[in-house]
């Protein structure tokens, strides 16, 4: 699995709309379709604001290594 499928993955596992996915990491919905159809490159800036937004682990996000969510401390 690519990361854009990932990321379409995850938005879809916490029953989120594009619109309201990008809307929480300041990005518009087109922008969010875009990337998860592997349109659009995803930054590091935008992998580290969905980690912390969302607290995914970012390996998962990456690689597809380790749980999808971070552990908390």
């Amino acid at each position: 699995m690519e990361i854009f499928e990932r990321l379409k993955y995850l938005r879809e596992h916490l029953g989120l709309t594009t619109r309201a996915f990008g809307s929480s990491i300041n990005m518009s919905g087109g922008a969010i379709t875009n990337m998860e159809k592997g349109q659009r490159n995803i930054t590091d800036r935008t992998i580290r604001d969905i980690c912390r937004e969302f607290n995914v682990n970012e390996d998962w996000l990456r690689s597809g290594e380790g749980d999808m969510f971070a552990k908390q401390a």
